[in-house]
C-alpha cells in the first residue's frame, strides 16, 4: 500500500451475492458486501447481544477476484483485509457515496467452519522445509525466499 492509505481488516459475513466480471482490459473484478456486527455482553440479560452493524462493499481484482468468485457465497464467514476507500458517483442526477474495501486478501473465518486449502503451484517442484518433513515450500529463484526456506526452525 502507498503512503497515507487507510488499511482495514473486517471480520464478518458475506452479505450479498458475489458478482464476478471479466473486464474489457483483460482482468477480473469480483464484488460483494460484507456485514460486520459488533457483539457486546449485556449484564442485565446475562447474554451477548448485537450492537452496531457495518456494511461495506468489497472489491477484488485479478486472481483474487477469480478465487473469491469460486469460493464464497452469501452467508460465508470471512476476514477481509485491504484499503478503505470512499467513492462518489451519480444516479439519475443524485450524488451518492459508497464506502468500500479494495481487498488485498480474503479468507475464511475458521471459527465458524472448516476449509481445505488447495495450493496452486507454478509448476516448479516443491522444496522440503528443513526440520518439517511433511511441509514443503514452492521452489523460488528469489534468494530471500530461499534463505527463509533453508533457515533452521
Amino acid at each position: 500500500m502507498g503512503w497515507n492509505e487507510t488499511a482495514i481488516t473486517v471480520v464478518g459475513v458475506v452479505a450479498s451475492q458475489v458478482t464476478h466480471r471479466e473486464l474489457a482490459l483483460g482482468y477480473s473484478r469480483a464484488t460483494f458486501r460484507v456485514l460486520s456486527v459488533a457483539r457486546r455482553y449485556d449484564a442485565d440479560a446475562q447474554d451477548y447481544v448485537d450492537g452496531d452493524k457495518l456494511f461495506l462493499h468489497v472489491t477484488c481484482w485479478r486472481r483474487l477476484a477469480d478465487e473469491v468468485a469460486k469460493a464464497l457465497v452469501k452467508g460465508d464467514s470471512v476476514i477481509v483485509t485491504g484499503k478503505l476507500r470512499t467513492r462518489d458517483y451519480e444516479v439519475e442526477g443524485e450524488r451518492r457515496n459508497v464506502v468500500e474495501i479494495e481487498a488485498v486478501a480474503v479468507g475464511a473465518d475458521l471459527r465458524w467452519g472448516r476449509v481445505t486449502v488447495e495450493h496452486s503451484r507454478s509448476g516448479t517442484p516443491d522444496v522440503p522445509i528443513p526440520g518439517m518433513p511433511d511441509v514443503v515450500a514452492p521452489r523460488k529463484e528469489d534468494d530471500r525466499v530461499r534463505e527463509v526456506a533453508e533457515a533452521p526452525f
